[in-house]
């Protein structure tokens, strides 16, 4: 009995050695990280690294000089052309009232021509330029989503690496105590005390949670390979969250007020807006391709030739006026490209109309989802207290014999199981409350940085 009872005690202060290191392991997550990165720094190298967002400012820099591009289409325009020529020319017959001339000559010309046109009444270029201003607007609208979007996509790939990290640091502490459970287990088997049936599910257990290991691992350099494609740093330190007991409030809860503000400032709501205002002008100006145009020309001719047959001369022509075209038949040509921008423009409209809907189901989607994170959050908070009080009542039980090490093992994991769990669904309350923002268009740097602020205080 004695020695009986120094094996319950010695298992006693095993379980209690190997609870405080898989505790270790746990707060290990959750505590400072040396040199660690947080959100707001993951975002500020994707601002620098990300292609897509490099694409999105060239895609707005091409339109602001598209904007140059149409206003430039009212201003004057100066042309200026010179020659030198060397010419033969031969006359055979009658010229300008000579009769039988036969004649070659070769010599050189030289010449100029200076004109200036500006534009009086071009009702196309009017529309044009108006048409510029919009497309600019939508650019910028465009420009603001795509932040976004680089905002959410960062987030999220920051968040999934943190939950793969975390998967892997749980799955590693879960290997260790069931590792040192199965060499426990075949130390009793040797002193008769345990089963050769509990050394195999033992040494079983713990083949099992080192496949989990390397499917962790694998999964975090996914993960983690994610995010580089964002933010072009591959070694990345991340800082996790170390408090669960602040959750970012909303400013208001009611989900109509967010829907309707979504209406109002979603920014891919409000780009396609803004383009299907761009592509209603640009019918008007293919219709105006069918009105007359006016403008005011001013002209220099100057020629000098060294010879020729009627010898040699300076000629210059001085002229100011006005130029009137009116476009008669082109083939069909402006009522095809005009039948085309109403076609572009009913397009525009399904675009508008598709956005508006999307943008009012990501509102509701992402208002219920942060509603029910909070009471998930809240619920998991007590379930991991929970899990707390059954590994101690479980290590009493061990010690009681009332309870096996394999129900000590099986607790730990529910309680790691829980803390992930936590984890996981405050990481999901902080992106929805992201991507409600974003829904809403209210989206900004200052909203990372508070979320940042969970992960560095």
């Amino acid at each position: 009995m004695e020695a009986t009872g120094e094996h319950v005690t010695g298992k006693w202060i095993y379980w209690a050695e190997l609870r405080a290191g898989l505790l270790g392991a746990a707060l290990a997550l959750v505590s400072p990280i040396v040199q660690a990165e947080g959100l707001t720094h993951a975002f500020a190298h994707a601002m620098e690294q990300d292609p897509t967002w490099a694409e999105a400012r060239a895609r707005y820099a091409e339109v602001l000089a598209d904007g140059d591009l149409a206003r430039a289409g009212y201003h004057p325009v100066l042309t200026v052309a010179g020659r030198a020529t060397a010419n033969h020319r031969e006359v055979v017959g009658d010229y300008f009232g000579l009769q039988d001339i036969d004649r070659s000559d070769d010599f050189e010309a030289f010449g100029y021509s200076i004109q200036l046109r500006q534009p009086i009444l071009r009702l196309d270029r009017w529309r044009q330029r108006d048409a510029a201003s919009l497309r600019v607007a939508a650019a910028a609208a465009r420009l603001n989503a795509a932040e976004v979007d680089l905002m959410l996509r960062v987030a999220d790939a920051y968040f999934a690496a943190l939950d793969a990290e975390q998967d892997l640091e749980f799955a590693k502490a879960e290997l260790r105590a069931i590792s040192d459970r199965a060499d426990q287990v075949r130390e009793q088997a040797q002193l008769e005390i345990a089963t050769e049936l509990g050394r195999s599910e033992a040494d079983a257990q713990r083949e099992l949670a080192r496949a989990r290991v390397l499917r962790a691992e694998q999964a975090l350099l996914t993960r983690r390979a994610e995010l580089a494609l964002i933010t072009g740093e591959p070694t990345m330190v991340l800082s996790a969250i170390r408090s669960y007991g602040y959750l970012p409030e909303l400013s208001t809860t009611d989900r109509e007020a967010w829907v309707q503000q979504a209406r109002e400032s979603n920014p891919l709501l409000v780009a396609t807006r803004l383009e299907s205002e761009v592509a209603s002008r640009a019918v008007d100006i293919e219709r105006a391709a069918r009105l007359p145009t006016l403008d005011l020309i001013a002209q220099r001719d100057y020629i000098d030739n060294s010879g020729g047959v009627s010898g040699e001369r300076e000629d210059s022509e001085d002229l100011i006026g006005l130029e009137l075209r009116l476009p008669v038949f082109d083939g069909g040509a402006t009522r095809a490209r005009t039948t085309a921008a109403v076609a572009r423009y009913e397009q525009a409209l399904a675009r508008q109309a598709r956005a508006q809907r999307q943008a009012e189901f990501q509102a509701t989607s992402a208002h219920s989802a942060l509603l029910l994170g909070r009471e998930q959050v809240a619920a998991l908070r007590t379930a991991r207290s929970a899990t707390y009080d059954a590994v101690e009542a479980t290590e009493g039980g061990v010690f009681a014999g009332t309870r096996t090490e394999v129900d000590l093992v099986q607790a730990l994991r529910e309680r790691f199981d829980a803390e992930r769990a936590l984890t996981r669904a405050v990481h999901g309350y902080l992106l929805n409350s992201l991507r409600l923002k974003a829904a809403a268009g209210t989206l900004g740097t200052p909203d990372l940085m508070s979320v940042n602020r969970m992960l560095d205080d």
